[in-house]
């Protein structure tokens, strides 16, 4: 899996550095939007499309970025919407279920299985969540973006998303406890 992506990044990154000096950001910016997008839709191949397309459309679209430091808001904001996109041209929906296991390195096979059964149940949990939440969930910890990107992303306040995510993570340590 890391040579797949070592290899995809090689592919993507170079073609989007001569548009400009965003380079290193766009390096930086790979992985977690290749994240964002892996928790949104069903497969591996699809989320390493529909990530090309975010870099192909931030540099068509570089004009518009006003603020450099806005370039992680105005990033994710562009791969929402080319999730965003893909789902309207389709009118699929991908069940949390579908996300394939994240294998744990050098983990013995009771170590494993627990992990599987603790995802499982975390998948479920997040499952009962509204759409919004299950969305700043997924900006939050699989883009690994701030509460202000979050909500440069969603629109909304800082102070307003970090209520959100507040509400969502107590929700999630409710319905995890009960099992």
């Amino acid at each position: 899996m890391q040579a797949d992506f070592a290899s995809y990044q090689e592919e993507c990154v170079p073609s989007v550095g001569q548009a400009g000096d965003y380079t290193e950001l766009y390096r930086e910016y790979l992985p977690r939007i290749l994240n964002f997008i892996r928790l949104r839709v069903d497969s591996e191949d699809l989320a390493q499309d529909l990530t090309a397309a975010v870099f192909e459309r931030a540099v068509a679209k570089q004009h518009t970025l006003r603020k450099r430091g806005a370039f992680g808001g105005w990033l994710f904001r562009i791969a929402r919407n080319v999730v965003a996109g893909y789902y309207r041209k389709r009118r699929l929906t991908v069940p949390l279920e579908n996300i394939g296991p994240q294998p744990v390195a050098n983990a013995s096979p009771p170590e494993a299985v627990m992990h599987q059964e603790e995802l499982e149940a975390l998948r479920a949990a997040v499952g009962g969540l509204s759409e919004r939440e299950q969305e700043i969930i997924q900006l939050k910890f699989g883009g690994g973006l701030g509460n202000q990107e979050i909500a440069e992303v969603m629109g909304l306040r800082a102070g307003h998303v970090a209520v959100l995510v507040y509400r969502a993570l107590r929700k999630l340590r409710a319905h995890l406890e009960e099992e």
